[in-house]
């Protein structure tokens, strides 16, 4: 057995050893990340940032960045959990993760403490790839020392911000909002009058957000929320679609409902650029509560939109935008064309594949942080005493939602009415109505739009 062998297995075997007894040792088949914060400070603030040295050991490559700075990232999740995710800062720009991937000072490492299989949020990024979309946040997983104790496994991904391969607009005149609840509000914020949504003023930042560029986003997001809720709403030119780039808006709607992300309608990222007229939506995030990972409501056949969350006021424009025929339409046929391009199988191979990659990892993370307990309130309460378990949840709901998205869409274009949890089981006969009863497995009915074997039936 090599030196190198036998040093990373003693390491994958006993992950407490801290990080001076082998400062450049790869703790298992990902890279690991040692960083030291100055005087052994404990990082206690998600706004200031402290000094820290970090070092980054893949294979027989070490990279050693001596003043990088660090702080705490997230919300409820930074309040309400040990494991905490972070945003680090370079001195100068890195290409953290390779020539593919942005050259910039600010990335983060997400904890992902919520979610058992630790792949919600990078298979979300594989979803982005799969759709075309034009900013898909990284994913990378590593092994993470802070001041000697070993903290489990993280996931390096992008900060969300202006930058040539993140959000490509302009940095001093571009816009990036983003829609929240009071308890992601930052300032500056603007609350808007019409739907009471509190939007975020992510850039332009500092210095350059001038009072011009404050009444000119006021004055945007009064203009769009008005003509949500206006008569001619469904015009083209007159209603929302003038204010939203159409690709991006059908793309990022879908994806929300794809992922059943509870936080998806109060989570968003909207930008334009200075010289554009319409919004982007995107990019994909924050899905660690997504793919039927949230105490709150099971999406597993319920649509996002159709939730009635109150702290989640976004619902009430997608809403507003389904009673438009080409929205409903453009939903539908957005998301048959991702099933036909083998959507399904797509979503549970990368679903394997990322589950094999962070095999090791992820061992040697429950190790420390145990699996079959709860971390969030908010997270969903079912349990499992292993990993594959929770593999095994996560592909079924791939296997459940996808279907039932596209019966639901199919329902709301045509009939325009609610969608009731209906039973799939398959090779039945058995009819149901639109609330989910059984009504019966004959053909004489009274006129309606019924379900069988997942399929719309419509009797006259």
């Amino acid at each position: 057995m090599s030196l190198r062998l036998l040093v990373s297995l003693l390491a994958f075997l006993f992950p407490l050893f801290g990080a001076e007894a082998g400062k450049t040792a790869q703790l298992t088949d990902v890279p690991t990340i040692y960083i030291e914060t100055e005087n052994g400070s404990n990082i206690t603030s998600k706004e200031q940032y402290i000094k820290c040295r970090l070092v980054y050991v893949d294979g027989d490559s070490v990279a050693t960045y001596p003043d990088t700075e660090i702080r705490g990232r997230g919300n409820s999740t930074w309040w309400n959990a040990d494991k905490k995710s972070y945003r680090i800062k370079f001195a100068t720009k890195q290409k953290f993760l390779g020539r593919h991937f942005a050259n910039a000072r600010s990335w983060t490492l997400l904890a992902n403490h919520g979610d058992k299989t630790m792949i919600r949020n990078a298979l979300t990024y594989d979803l982005g790839r799969f759709m075309g979309m034009k900013f898909c946040p990284a994913a990378r997983f590593v092994d993470v020392y802070l001041n000697g104790a070993y903290r489990g496994t993280y996931q390096i991904s992008d900060q969300v911000q202006v930058h040539k391969r993140r959000i490509d607009i302009d940095e001093e005149n571009g816009w990036v909002l983003e829609v929240a609840n009071n308890n992601s509000r930052e300032d500056p914020c603007i609350t808007s009058s019409i739907y009471r949504i509190i939007y975020n003023l992510k850039n332009p930042k500092d210095e350059f957000l001038t009072l011009q560029h404050r009444i000119a986003i006021g004055q945007w997001i009064e203009k769009m929320e008005r003509a949500v809720k206006g008569d001619n709403f469904a015009d083209p030119e007159l209603g929302y679609r003038a204010f939203f780039d159409e690709e991006d808006l059908v793309n990022w709607y879908v994806a929300a409902e794809i992922t059943g992300n509870i936080d998806a309608l109060y989570s968003i990222y909207m930008y334009k650029d200075a010289d554009e007229d319409k919004m982007h939506l995107g990019p994909l995030w924050d899905l660690d509560l997504g793919y039927d990972n949230s105490s709150e409501r099971s999406l597993l056949r319920a649509m996002e939109a159709y939730l009635g969350l109150g702290d989640r006021p976004f619902e009430q424009l997608i809403r507003r935008m389904w009673q438009d025929r080409w929205f409903s339409d453009a939903c539908a046929k957005r998301l048959n064309e991702l099933v036909a391009n083998g959507l399904e199988q797509y979503l549970l191979d990368h679903i394997d594949s990322l589950s094999t990659a962070i095999s090791q990892t992820q061992a040697a993370n429950y190790r420390i942080w145990p699996i079959n307990r709860q971390v969030f309130s908010f997270e969903k309460h079912v349990y499992h005493n292993t990993y594959r378990e929770y593999i095994a949840d996560l592909k079924n709901f791939v296997k459940v939602h996808i279907p039932y998205l596209q019966q639901a869409f199919e329902q709301r274009c045509t009939a325009g009415i609610e969608l009731a949890d209906i039973p799939t089981a398959q090779h039945s006969n058995d009819i149901y109505d639109l609330q989910g009863r059984r009504v019966s497995n004959h053909r004489s009915l009274p006129k309606g739009v019924y379900i069988q074997n997942g399929k719309k039936v419509i009797t006259h």
